[in-house]
């Protein structure tokens, strides 16, 4: 059986308070603390039905080897906040039709992506939930 979702999105840095930091109080995303199963201090939280969360590495990781996009209702306010804080913007927002989207980087030095999804997509979205293409749609049946 093929994977059907991203259970988690997991990134590895030398400095995780750091990133940790820049996540949470720059970008926004509600990490909190972690710590189970014998694993070291990390930072955790859920977005929409997906884990992310910022670990220690051990070995030294790859500048640039991710690209995330995260999600926001209102860019230009969102932009706006990250000018606000003086985060590395590459990219200004771009209208490319069935989203607006705008680049910055991490203190890693991993690219960032933020966008606002169109209503076209949106409704999109809501026939595929209303197919039965969620997540949760998709376990219930698993379990049947």
């Amino acid at each position: 059986m093929s994977p059907k979702f991203f259970s988690a999105v997991l990134i590895y840095t030398e400095n995780v308070q750091r990133l940790a930091a820049f996540y949470r109080d720059v970008a926004g995303i509600p990490l909190e603390e972690e710590q189970h199963g014998g694993s070291a201090l990390h930072y955790g939280c859920e977005i929409g039905d997906l884990h992310f969360a910022i670990h220690g590495a051990k070995t030294k990781p790859g500048v640039g080897s991710i690209n995330l996009a995260f999600e926001v209702f209102d860019l230009e306010k969102h932009m706006a906040e990250m000018k606000a804080k003086d985060v590395k913007i590459i990219m200004e927002i771009q209208d490319r039709g069935f989203m607006k989207i705008a680049t910055v980087l991490d203190p890693d030095g991993n690219t960032i992506e933020f966008t606002q999804l169109s209503e076209r997509w949106m409704k999109h979205l809501i026939e595929r939930r209303a197919q039965g293409h969620d997540m949760l749609s998709q376990w219930e049946k698993s379990q049947g």
